[in-house]
């Protein structure tokens, strides 16, 4: 997938300085291995595209973690319209060192119109387009929950995340299929 900049501008004719004000307002970080993004404010407020690494989006009920939602190179994680309650603390943390652009999707109309003279119309196409990749990406979980049993369940997510058993335990795997550890220890012996 290529940079978000990148995707604007086959999109529309943007000048070099509004190229590099896009940049500005997107910004490139570099998140070493178990740094944390804290915080539904913080999270909900930034779409994030993992150019090279791995991250895991998670919230916490109860004192236990729920996993929502893994990205690895070359995928957008989105949290900022997932959750909205300050009653359920949303995090993301990286498994591996990883290189992320940071776009905040709440703001990102308002400072195109504002810093780039582009109209909301065009700003929204931007916004759509990643939306558009995540909806379809929740249409999916949405079916494998619904639809798929647990083995079927574990093959999806080794198939869509060849990576996953690198870097996610068990507990978190579990935990994003809606299965128990037990069961998903079952499935990886070949005993369910």
């Amino acid at each position: 997938m290529p940079h978000p900049v990148d995707v604007l501008r086959k999109i529309f004719n943007l000048s070099p300085e509004l190229i590099e004000k896009l940049r500005i307002v997107m910004q490139e970080k570099h998140m070493p291995k178990g740094a944390t993004i804290d915080g539904n404010k913080n999270v909900q407020q930034h779409s994030y595209y993992i150019m090279r690494g791995a991250a895991r989006a998670y919230y916490t009920k109860d004192g236990k973690e729920h996993t929502m939602s893994f990205a690895f190179d070359d995928e957008y994680l989105m949290t900022n319209i997932v959750l909205n309650s300050v009653d359920i603390p949303l995090s993301i943390k990286f498994m591996e060192d990883s290189d992320v652009i940071c776009i905040p999707v709440r703001s990102f109309s308002v400072e195109m119109k504002k810093k780039a003279n582009v109209n909301t119309l065009e700003a929204s196409m931007f916004l759509n387009t990643t939306l558009a990749i995540y909806t379809s990406y929740l249409e999916e979980r949405i079916y494998t929950l619904q639809c798929m049993n647990a083995t079927e369940r574990y093959d999806w997510a080794i198939k869509r995340y060849p990576r996953l058993t690198e870097y996610a335990t068990v507990t978190q795997i579990a935990s994003f299929l809606g299965l128990t550890r037990e069961t998903l220890y079952r499935i990886r012996s070949g005993k369910y």
